[in-house]
């Protein structure tokens, strides 16, 4: 059976002498795997549409629930994101956290959207910084995770934030005020902190600011995702929460942040 969908290359894995599988997201079947042949002749015929940052056209054929190339046409290369190595770095982080979060064969067209949406940011960069496009990422994908945190309110006494300093509790995803942070009895076992139930506790200082960023980076209509602004001071902090919780609610640290540089 022929089907005709769009997708992002988000792998490339060598398969044969000549071929290769890809691991495209779609937004009607998720992430799938699909075998191209010949991809790897000079000149090859689907070369152009078919290399990772490539948003294509596919035509698949499917048997048993395995995909193969029957045609393909290129949509929007990002593969030029690879002519600097911050942006190439940052633009691979994306690609394996989307990767990573995308199931197979179950529809995700707000997964698709959100990385392509931020593919683009990341090329026309220039108006933007890209630290705030990594954070926000992080955060609109912890959303689509189901991860999302409840920054409006303080989970202990129910007060809204105000104060320009509050606690983020990462792993229950919620804020404490300091009165309720000062009220909670937490342990050391083994060198870590844990609550009376023995769960790990990871409490971070949070500026209200970066809360309302946070926020916004969950909630706000997709094409303006990338259009708020962040004091210099505080942008390291949103950085450092924003990558900090979605980690540690996948469970799953991506190497390729090891070597990105700001």
């Amino acid at each position: 059976m022929l089907y005709t969908l769009k997708g992002l290359v988000v792998r490339e894995n060598i398969a044969y002498e000549t071929s290769k599988y890809i691991n495209i997201i779609t937004a009607e079947r998720g992430k799938i795997s699909v075998l191209v042949r010949g991809s790897n002749k000079p000149r090859g015929r689907f070369t152009a549409s078919t290399q990772i940052f490539c948003y294509s056209e596919f035509v698949l054929y499917e048997h048993h629930g395995k995909y193969s190339l029957n045609d393909a046409s290129l949509i929007e290369n990002y593969f030029y994101l690879c002519e600097d190595y911050t942006t190439m770095t940052l633009g691979t982080y994306i690609l394996n956290a989307a990767e990573y979060l995308t199931n197979e064969e179950q529809p995700d067209s707000e997964m698709l959207r959100l990385t392509l949406n931020t593919l683009w940011a990341l090329s026309h960069k220039a108006r933007r910084d890209i630290r705030l496009i990594k954070g926000a990422f992080e955060m609109r994908l912890a959303r689509i995770a189901g991860f999302a945190p409840n920054l409006e309110r303080c989970a202990g006494c129910g007060k809204p934030v105000e104060s320009e300093r509050v606690y983020l509790n990462v792993m229950d995803g919620c804020i404490l005020c300091r009165d309720c942070l000062n009220k909670r009895q937490t342990y050391i076992e083994n060198e870590i902190q844990v609550d009376e139930m023995r769960t790990a506790q990871i409490i971070m200082p949070l500026d209200v600011s970066v809360a309302a960023a946070m926020q916004y980076s969950m909630y706000a209509d997709m094409g303006k995702l990338y259009s708020f602004v962040l004091k210099e001071p505080l942008i390291p902090e949103f950085l450092s929460i924003s990558e900090k919780y979605l980690e540690n609610h996948i469970e799953h640290h991506f190497q390729v942040l090891d070597m990105l540089e700001f």
